[in-house]
């Protein structure tokens, strides 16, 4: 059975995307999450008045939870760094899996190869 606790109750959210992203980080900033929130954009220093990280690699600890909000391609190999240094979970906001056709299809098999036994969410991004 895989365990959620880490996501459901996180300690440390890291966010990964653009726009998309801010938008996570403002709700969660809403809420008066208490918690550790680490943006990561490749070319952006801050992001939502946060500093923003580089890559996965170069967070400052492993994060309990990760909202992915990039591109299904991009999505395959930050599921796979995350899994790596044995983050607690993610959600993906990438649209182009399993619901889209037969090459979406072999690539939620990849991402879930790739995840290993970190537990994986697959959310559609509504910006309404």
């Amino acid at each position: 059975m895989t365990d959620l606790t880490r996501m459901l109750r996180p300690r440390s959210i890291a966010v990964v995307g653009g726009a998309e992203a801010a938008m996570v980080i403002r709700q969660c900033q809403l809420m008066d999450y208490d918690g550790e929130i680490w943006p990561v954009h490749p070319k952006k220093s801050e992001v939502k008045g946060l500093r923003s990280y580089h890559s996965i690699e170069a967070l400052p600890a492993v994060p309990d939870a990760t909202f992915i909000v990039v591109n299904r391609h991009l999505t395959l190999g930050i599921v796979e760094s995350l899994a790596k240094i044995g983050a607690g979970g993610a959600v993906c906001y990438a649209s182009g899996f399993l619901e889209a056709d037969e090459e979406g299809a072999d690539l939620q098999a990849e991402l879930l190869k790739r995840a290993g036994t970190m537990p994986v969410l697959m959310r559609r991004l509504r910006l309404s």
